[in-house]
């Protein structure tokens, strides 16, 4: 063994001792095996990440409601960028962007595994008059990986949900 693989060796050790494991797939109830995703708009940017996320961890996701499916029902999704620092000459120099999220899942008998819940995710970002196309692409960006983040929290959120 040469010296230079033995500090990899030894955090490999370390990891795997504190428990440490790669994310793999979702760990879903098994009452998701079909679901129906009902949303206000099938085409949005979040719903196709949240379907996709619902495909990879093995959920047959409906455009119907069918009989023994659960529902995952997304009642609103709202992103919304508001002011967060003003400067002194009463311009904006900084904003939050907020998305939240309204849902609850249904078992196919339509009993709640998960009751009507909000998720709230937020970003900051500078905003500079001077660069008003970075900042707008800045922006732009951080809309995108905010959806692909409220996907992921609420596929940890589903995973959460005891399987009967």
């Amino acid at each position: 063994m040469s010296r230079r693989s033995l500090p990899l060796l030894l955090l490999l050790a370390v990891l795997s001792g504190c428990g440490f494991q790669l994310r793999g797939d979702a760990r879903l109830p098994d009452a998701m095996t079909q679901t129906w995703l009902a949303v206000p708009d099938r085409n949005s940017s979040f719903a196709r990440e949240l379907t996709l996320r619902l495909q990879a961890g093995g959920v047959e996701v409906l455009e119907e409601p069918q009989e023994g499916s659960s529902t995952l029902r997304i009642h609103s999704e709202r992103l919304r960028s508001q002011p967060l620092t003003i400067s002194g000459q009463a311009r904006v120099r900084e904003f939050l962007l907020v998305f939240d999220l309204d849902f609850e899942l249904l078992d196919p008998s339509g009993e709640p595994l998960i009751g009507r819940e909000t998720l709230r995710l937020t970003r900051e970002y500078s905003f500079d008059e001077q660069a008003i196309l970075a900042a707008t692409r800045e922006e732009e960006f951080l809309r995108a990986e905010l959806r692909r983040a409220m996907a992921a929290s609420l596929m940890r959120r589903l995973e959460a949900v005891p399987s009967q």
